[in-house]
């Protein structure tokens, strides 16, 4: 079966979806598929020299944030107005190209990755005029992305119900998580799969017994810091010790294409930029404590429900244990609970978190049991074995 796969990230060596997207086209024959890319141009993605053999056609993505040209309400106005003339561009210039490229490469299915309004717009009408089955990836929830780009309600409306259509017209949709696919199973009664990212079963490290004795107590964070909040919270609780808990000072890690930080008190931060897969692994070994926050507030339940970090698993991989700072609710919550796999603080109380971290810093064996087992959930769930068990499943149905 020959797939067209549409993306706004194409399989790439420097951003996440493109990571995700990297390892899941291998799991393919090349023969078997093709890539169309709707890129937002402020992106440079490093595509892989072997894949650049992959029939591929590279377009513009229209602008997905609202553009508010005036002051508020007028600026509502002017975004509306806006997004009309994108939803043209998007059926009038890409719609047709796309076609065309599928049609050349006698493409028998697509792969549309569900990632902002202009995939959404384009999935159901090409399904269609190319009369093959439509297959559908989703990482976010899609509320979470119009907020984030400021979309107008009226625009939201028709999005949201676009979207529900597009869900609705799969074959077969891979979600985000096991919560995500509970959630889509019941609202949209359509055949879904989680695939979840995986990683080489040689990436992972064995589990560590206790922290590190010596010298200053490591925390990691890594990759993108979406729940502001919490972040600001742990920061807060090291400023109220200054930044020493049972005898150990401590030293944040930070590894991402970015980092915010509020500081009015003296800190000790060590930033060391975006990391490639393998050295991120390796210096989240080195540390001594893995930080996962998530959403508390109430405006992102849904993203905090259904959404599972993909930082996760590197996590996970490293063999050194996780402290996931996150409501009860939350999907990366729930599966630390259930597994037993990591500190869990689902408070934003101060006293709260450094009782979690004085735990970690003075108890060697809960260190090392809950090492032991975010070792285990990696070999049982986040392997690339078990990531190709799934996506064959999803392209299978």
């Amino acid at each position: 079966m020959k797939i067209l796969l549409v993306t706004d990230m194409p399989p790439c060596e420097n951003y996440t979806a493109g990571l995700v997207l990297n390892r899941l086209v291998r799991f393919l024959p090349k023969n078997d598929i093709v890539i169309c890319s709707v890129v937002d141009p402020a992106l440079s993605p490093i595509v892989p020299d072997d894949l650049l053999d992959i029939p591929a056609l590279t377009l513009e993505k229209p602008r997905e944030n609202a553009l508010r040209l005036l002051p508020y309400p007028a600026g509502v106005v002017t975004a509306f107005l806006f997004e009309i003339f994108q939803s043209i561009r998007i059926a009038k210039i890409l719609l047709p190209q796309i076609f065309n490229f599928a049609r050349v490469h006698n493409v028998e299915a697509i792969w549309v990755v569900l990632q902002g309004q202009t995939m959404v717009r384009l999935a159901v009408p090409l399904a269609r005029a190319l009369n093959v089955p439509l297959f559908t990836q989703v990482w976010d929830p899609f509320r979470w992305w119009l907020s984030e780009n400021r979309i107008d309600r009226w625009t939201s409306k028709r999005l949201f119900a676009k979207f529900d259509n597009v869900i609705r017209s799969s074959k077969s949709c891979a979600t985000a998580s096991w919560a995500m696919s509970e959630t889509y199973t019941e609202k949209y009664r359509v055949e879904n799969v989680p695939v979840i990212a995986g990683l080489p079963s040689t990436c992972a490290h064995p589990p560590a017994k206790r922290p590190h004795s010596d010298g200053e107590f490591l925390i990691a964070i890594a990759g993108q810091i979406y729940a502001r909040d919490q972040w600001d919270c742990l920061i807060h609780t090291l400023n109220t010790v200054n930044w020493v808990i049972a005898g150990r000072k401590i030293r944040v890690r930070v590894m991402g294409g970015k980092f915010f930080v509020n500081a009015q008190s003296p800190a000790n931060f060590e930033y060391l930029g975006w990391q490639s897969q393998a050295d991120t692994i390796r210096l989240l070994s080195e540390s001594d404590l893995l930080y996962m926050p998530y959403w508390f507030s109430a405006d992102f339940k849904e993203e905090s429900s259904n959404s599972f970090p993909s930082k996760l698993v590197s996590y996970f991989a490293s063999g050194r244990p996780v402290f996931c700072h996150a409501p009860a609710y939350s999907s990366p919550a729930k599966y630390v609970a259930k597994h037993n796999a990591g500190y869990m603080c689902c408070s934003m109380v101060p006293s709260d978190v450094l009782r979690v971290l004085e735990l970690v810093i003075t108890d060697a064996k809960i260190y090392g049991d809950y090492s032991t087992n975010g070792s285990n959930c990696f070999t049982k769930d986040f392997t690339l074995e078990r990531m190709n068990e799934t996506f064959t499943q999803f392209l299978a149905i």
